[in-house]
């Protein structure tokens, strides 16, 4: 369980809190500003605004789902240090479909 609580703890929730503070900049009005006066002057940099924009997006979106994901797990994890083996039978279930 140490391994999820430092990919959820430490890698992905700092992935997220990141990407999350990218993007709120990017729909600053500053920003937005930006991008409409290089639209309105056909800069050739917009190309390279959209593919990164995109990316930022993803990104943000992928540390979400799996700040989510590993946050599934950690719920039915964390019973199963504290059980025994014939305990933990009953935990397994859950655990399974959770990771579905």
């Amino acid at each position: 369980s140490s391994g999820i609580n430092a990919e959820y703890g430490v890698y992905w929730k700092e992935r997220m809190a990141s990407f999350n503070a990218l993007l709120d900049q990017i729909k600053s009005q500053p920003c937005k500003s930006t991008i409409g006066i290089l639209f309105a002057a056909k800069s050739k940099i917009i190309k390279h605004w959209k593919t990164l924009d995109a990316r930022i997006t993803d990104a943000a979106n992928e540390a979400k789902d799996n700040v989510k994901y590993l946050y599934t797990l950690m719920k039915f994890c964390k019973p199963l240090k504290r059980c025994s083996p014939v305990e933990m039978l009953d935990c397994i279930p859950g655990l399974i479909n959770a990771i579905r």
